[in-house]
């Protein structure tokens, strides 16, 4: 079973990425080949989208919070 096959059964799931410097906590949104999508909670002063697209070569550690 590939990675991507198996993250999209927690899709709608609470997740935590961890991405260089970084730890990104959102929903599972949608799995693709190459990016992996969070919807996460508004960033004052960010962008003014409330998602987050990660690269999958970019995702150090992926952590399923709730299923």
């Amino acid at each position: 079973m590939r990675f991507v096959d198996w993250l999209e059964g927690f899709i709608g799931s609470e997740t935590e990425v961890a991405v260089s410097g970084d730890i990104i906590v959102g929903t599972l949104t949608a799995v693709e080949d190459s990016t992996v999508t969070l919807k996460v909670p508004p960033i004052i002063y960010g962008p003014p989208t409330d998602t987050a697209i990660i690269p999958l070569r970019s995702i150090e550690f992926v952590r399923i919070v709730s299923s």
